[in-house]
């Protein structure tokens, strides 16, 4: 737990732009500008030597010059064991792609703060899995942070809402489309309390798809005219992809842009209406509202259950998804938050109310309230509650599990089956046991094969892990084992495993696939710290 005078920042690392903030002493939650004085950081990072690069806007600008050394979207390779990148001799695993990115906003925070920070929550979209989220705290980790926790975005972005609602009953759709991946989150605000009580999403769904449709189809038009493809060739490649960026923002405001093509001497200018634009990326709409559908179903509710619709992410901004928004649910926008800043704000609010209970913002609210139920016991005039000036209101959080956690054992006939342990919409934090017992006769060893979906078989679900206890005296088949899992508010997955005779034991944290080893991780953090980013 954080110390109470400490900053914490509240870290919204985006597929393409990040933001960070903070909460000052008297409870209001600040955004940090980066050294150039904006509110957001592109999440771009452009290698110009070994170990050395620029972060941000500068980077953007090297994405024409020189694409082979520049990383975009890192964010969707998260938790992928096979994804490398090289540059200038060294191999880079997402979470120390990121980590580049992370760095960056540290080195900023604390030019802006005049201070040192050290702590800090992040936010991933709801739908990251076990080794996402847990590639996503080494980034952290390896940029020289103390992850204290991992919130969901759309938690994050209800909390900014949240204080506006305090005392209130309200459901809110929350739909976070962002650069690279995508998630809708059913919210209930109570009072004080906020809980999840539906996810679903896909990380593999963002604004770059819009942007991607837009690039084929003016690629397409044209390789009809000159029988040449502009994507043939990284450079031109990244040029036009930057201009059918641009394009497809005009388009949010204006019903039509015009995107020149230049290639191998050829030139064209295309012209895409609003409603082209609509037309060319129906499909990818229909899966947001498909998803929208689906979530609604997971908490058992009908439309008229919901009260509004937090837009988060700024792909939220084009008109088609607000659009079939509203002819889907029928629900106002949620007004007050930012698409950009609103995750950011939310997840330093988060940081306050779960590892800062004395933060002085919190004391001066107790201490109002405090003396708000002195007058109303002598019966002196006084409000019902302290005035939202008078420090910060705690706000108790439960989110859920996005993902069931389950285990692999065999049954009677040797036959593999899946026990799932933590369902998914479990409210956490959660822990649930079981027994199960040797499969063989004369085991010295238990291994426990962790799972994260729902399912009943092995291909149903995905194997993200084990636990192996070892050691154990060789006895009889039906040999009882206790496993039990804690699923964490970060939704991180602790086992403990149990031989029920002898009491050997085993306590650990998941080992995730796609992690980095404790040397490679440790060698990270070194390199990290003498890295030069700009």
């Amino acid at each position: 737990m954080a110390d109470d005078n400490d900053i914490i920042l509240g870290i919204d690392l985006g597929t393409t732009f990040s933001a960070m903030s903070y909460v000052d002493r008297f409870g209001k939650p600040n955004i940090i500008p980066n050294a150039d004085g904006h509110s957001t950081t592109a999440s771009v990072i452009h290698f110009y030597d070994q170990n050395a690069c620029v972060v941000g806007e500068e980077a953007v600008k090297m994405v024409v010059v020189d694409p082979t050394n520049v990383v975009r979207f890192i964010k969707r390779s998260m938790g992928d064991l096979d994804f490398q990148l090289n540059f200038f001799g060294e191999s880079y695993a997402p979470q120390q792609l990121s980590a580049f990115l992370l760095r960056k906003l540290k080195n900023d925070a604390e030019e802006a703060l005049g201070r040192k920070v050290s702590d800090c929550v992040i936010t991933v979209p709801a739908y990251f899995n076990a080794a996402q989220r847990g590639a996503t705290a080494e980034a952290g980790q390896i940029a020289g942070f103390n992850v204290l926790s991992i919130i969901n975005e759309p938690t994050a972005a209800a909390i900014a809402l949240g204080l506006e609602h305090l005392g209130k009953h309200k459901k809110l759709l929350v739909f976070d489309l962002g650069g690279g991946t995508f998630d809708v989150t059913i919210m209930e605000i109570r009072g004080t309390t906020l809980r999840t009580l539906a996810s679903d999403g896909n990380a593999e769904l963002g604004g770059k798809d819009w942007d991607d449709r837009l690039l084929n189809y003016v690629s397409g038009q044209f390789e009809a005219r000159f029988g040449l493809d502009p994507r043939d060739d990284a450079m031109p490649y990244q040029e036009l992809y930057e201009r059918c960026l641009h394009a497809k923002i005009s388009l949010s405001t204006k019903p039509r842009a015009v995107i020149p093509v230049n290639f191998h001497g050829n030139r064209m200018v295309v012209s895409v209406t609003r409603q082209q634009f609509d037309e060319l990326s129906s499909d990818l709409v229909d899966q947001c509202m498909d998803t929208c559908q689906l979530v609604l179903e997971k908490a058992n509710m009908t439309w008229d259950d919901i009260d509004e619709n937090l837009l988060v992410g700024g792909s939220t901004r084009m008109p088609m998804i607000r659009e079939a928004l509203d002819k889907l649910t029928g629900k106002p926008l949620a007004q007050g938050v930012n698409p950009d800043e609103g995750v950011a704000l939310g997840a330093a609010l988060a940081a306050v109310f779960r590892h800062q209970p004395n933060h002085p913002a919190l004391r001066a609210h107790r201490a109002a309230l405090a003396r708000s139920r002195a007058r109303t016991a002598t019966k002196k005039p006084t409000t019902a509650a302290p005035k939202p000036e008078q420090g910060l209101p705690n706000m108790e959080i439960t989110d859920a599990a996005t993902h069931g956690m389950g285990i692999v054992v065999l049954d009677a006939d040797h036959r593999e089956r899946i026990v799932n342990l933590i369902s998914e919409g479990t409210p956490l934090p959660a822990e649930k046991g079981a027994r199960f017992a040797y499969a063989y006769d004369n085991m010295t060893a238990v291994r426990v094969e962790v799972t994260e979906g729902q399912g009943e078989t092995r291909s149903e679900v995905t194997v993200i892990g084990e636990v192996v206890l070892e050691n154990l005296p060789p006895r009889p088949r039906g040999t009882p084992i206790d496993v039990m899992y804690r699923y964490t508010e970060n939704q991180l997955l602790e086992i403990h495993v149990v031989d029920v005779e002898t009491r050997a034991r085993r306590r650990a944290r998941l080992n995730l696939k796609g992690s980095l080893d404790r040397l490679r991780l440790e060698r990270s953090r070194s390199t990290m710290s003498q890295a030069q980013i700009n």
